[in-house]
């Protein structure tokens, strides 16, 4: 299960690692992604230069994965029309998987039985800490959104780089992240990074999620070339 206490356990493992230097860029695939940020947000003073978020749903997940509807027969149906009811019991959220479901149509009840993501974005209002952990994230010099059409565990791939349904779900359409409460509400910190300049995008096409981990031509394309400007940025 995700919670601040996860945070908290992989932070100190970061920090220790991290008063090596003077800056470090934190890099975080798939569900290591979500925790990463979680970590950023709860490190008061942290030296984090560069997040990399690497094929991570950072908005949140929604129906079946894709990959799945390949082996199970009518689970995308299930998934698009009562799932949630599962997905938002005690059982189900002891599950570290589903404590970042997001079903838009069902917000309030998502709002209700998350415990884990609705802190990390601030959704709640007057939660403790939300002030902090937004200045955190803020502090960020760079953050790197990676991932492409070719995914086929995160529904919707757009959610890596914080795109996301609109309330009205799989009948309504896709959002890029500028169109999303999350940004538009400045919950976290995302909007002051990217009217700051501070958000690089970086979509590529034609490999699955597991291949984000290490795909040669996404690395010479969306990592190194990131890691390259920062590095001559805090050379400066």
């Amino acid at each position: 299960v995700l919670s601040s206490g996860i945070n908290a356990e992989y932070g100190e493992m970061v920090r220790e690692i991290a008063s090596q230097y003077d800056h470090i860029i934190a890099v975080g695939y798939s569900q290591g992604g979500v925790i990463m940020r979680g970590v950023i947000e709860e490190w008061d003073n942290h030296n984090v230069a560069m997040f990399i978020s690497l094929a991570s749903p950072q908005h949140g997940v929604y129906g079946s994965p894709p990959l799945a509807e390949h082996f199970i027969p009518f689970f995308d149906w299930y998934a698009k029309n009562g799932i949630y009811k599962v997905l938002y019991t005690s059982v189900f959220q002891r599950l570290g998987l589903f404590n970042y479901y997001l079903d838009p149509t069902h917000y309030e009840m998502y709002l209700k039985s998350v415990e884990y993501f609705p802190r990390m974005n601030n959704e709640r209002k007057g939660e403790e800490g939300a002030e902090q952990r937004k200045i955190n994230f803020s502090k960020l010099r760079k953050l790197v959104l990676i991932g492409g059409p070719g995914e086929d565990v995160i529904d919707p791939w757009q959610s890596t780089q914080f795109g996301y349904y609109t309330e009205f779900g799989f009948e309504g359409y896709v959002v890029p992240m500028e169109k999303t409460r999350f940004y538009k509400k400045d919950l976290f910190g995302l909007r002051t990074l990217a009217q700051s300049g501070r958000v690089v995008r970086c979509t590529y096409d034609e490999i699955n999620h597991l291949q984000f981990r290490d795909h040669q031509g996404m690395l010479e394309t969306c990592v190194l070339p990131a890691i390259s400007a920062i590095v001559e940025e805090l050379s400066e």
